[in-house]
């Protein structure tokens, strides 16, 4: 049911109120006193009453906002109706008749009313769960991801497309020898110079440009160290996978002077 203010507001035309109830917003009027006046949109769907269970109820008596979100609610009411603000943005928790509990965004416009009478209100109201739980998803998901990379014995760190550092984790602090806040939103090549016109240096920019990962062992310049890297392109620039292999790489050049220490020293069978 839609008031005839809601019409005037929506759109003269008749016609196009007709299609209210295939938008995925729910348009709800509420008088000063609370009374609802306008039922339409997605409202049904969203909250599972019709306009005939709700038009000339209180609103409050449908319990639609989720008990542990009313103050936080009745917070953002009085602040819009106070008449300092001209509209408010705002998500909570909602439970359906059904019993649901189920997140939305809402939309909070303050209708104009005759003096010494509090302001009704209109509200679009759209249910964002699905949005709710892959923002979830994906916080839930980094908080892994950085757990991972606290306790990878990997160096990782990410670099974006201006070379810019955009993560650091333990491994790295140790192996190159920098605190993670020494190197963070700093350019790549100014915090290790040394780095540049390298294979990694050169490895990193091949995987940049053609977005296909690069793997490589080479000796850290000015020092003894070893390290395989892998570069892997992102959206965001790269990131690079490393690891300190000197033991292994000393095994296996002592592995080969060893065998060639014997071939020296076997004599011809017969």
């Amino acid at each position: 049911m839609v008031s005839p203010l809601v019409r005037r507001a929506v759109d003269p035309s008749p016609p196009l109120l007709d299609y209210l109830a295939a938008l995925p917003v729910a348009i709800i009027e509420t008088e000063g006193d609370r009374i609802i006046r306008t039922w339409a949109g997605a409202a049904e769907r969203i909250f599972g009453w019709s306009a005939d269970d709700v038009v000339g109820r209180d609103f409050d008596a449908l319990g639609l906002v989720y008990e542990a979100d009313l103050a936080f609610v009745d917070a953002v009411l009085e602040r819009l109706l106070s008449g300092h603000e001209r509209h408010l943005v705002h998500r909570n928790r909602i439970r359906t008749r059904s019993g649901d509990v189920r997140h939305s965004e809402w939309t909070r416009i303050p209708l104009p009313t005759r003096p010494g009478r509090r302001p009704g209100l209109l509200s679009f109201a759209v249910d964002v769960t699905a949005q709710f739980d892959s923002e979830s998803s994906a916080l839930a998901a980094c908080a892994e991801l950085e757990q991972w990379m606290r306790e990878n014995p990997e160096g990782c760190l990410g670099l974006d497309r201006e070379w810019r550092i955009t993560h650091w984790n333990p491994a790295a602090e140790r192996m190159l020898e920098r605190a993670r806040p020494e190197v963070i939103g700093r350019v790549f090549w100014e915090v290790f110079p040394e780095f540049q016109g390298t294979s990694f240096h050169r490895a990193f920019e091949e995987a940049l440009a053609d977005g296909h990962l690069r793997m490589l062992e080479d000796r850290a310049p000015r020092g003894s160290l070893w390290f395989g890297a892998t570069a892997v392109p992102s959206a965001q620039g790269l990131n690079v996978f490393f690891s300190n292999v000197t033991g292994r790489r000393q095994l296996e050049q002592e592995v080969l002077r060893l065998d060639s220490a014997l071939k020296k020293v076997r004599r011809p069978d017969g």
